[in-house]
């Protein structure tokens, strides 16, 4: 089934390239090009699972969130035919942002509540960056409306830190407090997402929206978390990852070939088990298990900018 999604995709972006290729008589040049840049704001919310493999008991889960951390973004778009465009995309925050941790684990299996929690207020997000390549396809387009499809590929990177924060373990029987400045675990997730949709604009005199629709059943996503002050090294892999995604965007035209614009972008990444391999450092051990493994990422960005069309 797998082969067959990507077969799937594969043969919507070549399909693409075929039917735009029978237009003649159309050169493409820098005149078809057009740039933007923006500024923005991301708050995301992403989580890490731990399964039984025996039963599918969830055993862990840790809950990582952050709130309008500052990005910079930018694109280009190239419509090398009438009916085709190529894109590329990108963003990245610009700076770290304060972020909280909430770690719950339960190890009895016969307790519907938490057995043990623990709460990290200082739980920066040190770095976020996505890029995203895409193949548009123009059913039609005109001075006031554009509406296609879309083929591409995208990959997302999040890196987060703990640092002190409070515990309760074993049902309250361990409570208590770590420093502020000991940092006790770090957190890496990426996501590697083929996708497809569908998109539109309309324009009126100065005024222009649009919206885009992204989906895909073929992502694949990988972790790292490191703990410290066990020394263990989990690691985590799944295939066949569900994401969606929704934009909406308005713009002003300031010339004919400059628009300020608004933007806002809602995305997720569907919860998917997966593989876990660990490594205990101190007693030089390690292993794997298959569905033991969960990911998931929500996000929410808005940004304005820029986009000067040559």
């Amino acid at each position: 089934m797998r082969k067959i999604n990507r077969v799937v995709v594969v043969f919507i972006g070549s399909n693409l390239i075929a039917n735009a290729c029978a237009s003649d008589g159309y050169q493409a040049s820098w005149e078809d090009v057009s740039v933007g840049v923006g500024v923005g704001m991301l708050s995301t919310t992403t989580k890490e699972r731990v399964y039984k493999s025996t039963n599918g008991h969830k055993v862990s889960q840790l809950n990582w969130r952050a709130n309008n951390a500052p990005i910079l973004k930018g694109g280009l778009e190239w419509r090398v035919l009438p009916e085709l465009s190529l894109g590329i995309e990108g963003w990245s925050t610009v700076a770290k942002r304060g972020g909280v941790m909430r770690d719950y684990d339960w190890e009895d299996e016969s307790q519907k509540s938490w057995t043990s929690k623990s709460y990290h207020p200082k739980s920066p997000l040190n770095h976020t960056n996505q890029f995203d390549l895409s193949l548009k396809y123009w059913l039609l387009s005109d001075d006031e409306s554009r509406v296609g499809i879309v083929s591409g590929y995208q990959q997302t990177h999040y890196r987060f830190s703990a640092y002190g924060g409070q515990y309760n373990y074993n049902n309250a029987q361990y409570v208590g407090d770590l420093a502020d400045s000991l940092l006790g675990i770090s957190y890496r997730q990426t996501f590697k997402t083929p996708y497809i949709g569908l998109l539109a604009s309309y324009r009126y005199q100065q005024w222009e929206v649009g919206g885009e629709v992204k989906y895909s059943a073929w992502g694949r996503a990988t972790d790292v978390d490191e703990h410290y002050l066990t020394d263990i090294t989990f690691k985590s892999s799944m295939t066949r990852q569900k994401f969606t995604a929704l934009s909406l965007n308005g713009g002003y035209y300031l010339t004919d070939n400059a628009k300020i614009y608004l933007e806002g972008t809602w995305g997720r990444t569907f919860n998917q088990k997966g593989t876990l391999r660990y490594h205990d450092h101190d007693e030089g051990v390690s292993g794997s298990n298959k569905n033991s493994a969960g990911i998931e990422s929500t996000s929410l960005m808005a940004n304005i900018g820029l986009r000067y069309s040559f």
